[in-house]
């Protein structure tokens, strides 16, 4: 399948800007309707590609070509076509492929109904996750992509069986908590990084510490209002 790239510019105002509460709520919700248990019981690592497919109706397709030979394209969706494609760069990589599959839930969860209703035009487009630009819609489905992975309850639960209960104070020391959690809650679809960053936004560890930057590094200290542009890359069949 060959995909050619053909940019399209997305105001801020034609996506509403969601808060951070509704995020966690809608990526619980997403999550509960999924297993229906109480989302303080969850299973872990949540099976974001079994949500994905069995739950939502995606096909997952593994890509390098066109617009995928780019490395730093992790992944896109296709809402016409109930397909997620996932750069093949990042298969092997637990970590990555799961955040990246998560992320596209968020872009259905998010924005998928705003899309189509936007999308009037005929052409076929492809959503897509790009590692190096975080705009509005972006930022938005990393959020959703880390609560769903590392929900909110689970981790604090996991974190307060802890103990000693390790102080903080600096990245080597919150790295080093970030592993204890992942193994005992047996997130081996979390990465190192994304977990310290879970933990300051549950604000479990001190912000002092620095979001961290990586493939899963989600969080900027920039305004969401200043991250205006998404890139958003036509399919051709």
């Amino acid at each position: 399948m060959e995909k050619s790239q053909r940019r399209r510019s997305v105001e801020s105002n034609e996506q509403p800007i969601r808060s951070m509460d509704e995020i966690e709520g809608l990526a619980d919700g997403i999550y509960h309707t999924y297993n229906k248990v109480d989302t303080r019981h969850v299973t872990l690592p949540v099976p974001v590609e079994d949500i994905a497919e069995h739950h939502l109706g995606y096909e997952i397709d593994f890509v390098d070509d066109g617009i995928f030979s780019d490395p730093e394209i992790l992944g896109g969706i296709d809402f016409e076509e109930n397909k997620i494609y996932v750069n093949v760069s990042v298969e092997d990589h637990d970590g990555r492929y799961a955040f990246t599959i998560a992320h596209e839930i968020g872009h259905h969860v998010l924005h998928r109904d705003a899309w189509l209703k936007d999308n009037t035009d005929g052409n076929k487009e492809i959503l897509c996750r790009d590692s190096r630009n975080k705009p509005q819609i972006e930022l938005e489905a990393d959020r959703f992509a880390a609560a769903l992975l590392m929900p909110a309850e689970a981790i604090k639960s996991i974190t307060s069986t802890i103990s000693p209960r390790p102080k903080v104070n600096s990245i080597k020391q919150a790295r080093g908590l970030a592993s204890k959690i992942i193994k005992e809650g047996k997130l081996d679809n979390v990465s190192n990084t994304a977990m310290v960053n879970r933990l300051i936004d549950l604000a479990i560890i001190s912000d002092t510490i620095g979001y961290q930057r990586g493939i899963n590094s989600i969080y900027k200290r920039r305004s969401l209002f200043s991250l205006f542009l998404s890139r958003i890359f036509n399919k051709i069949s």
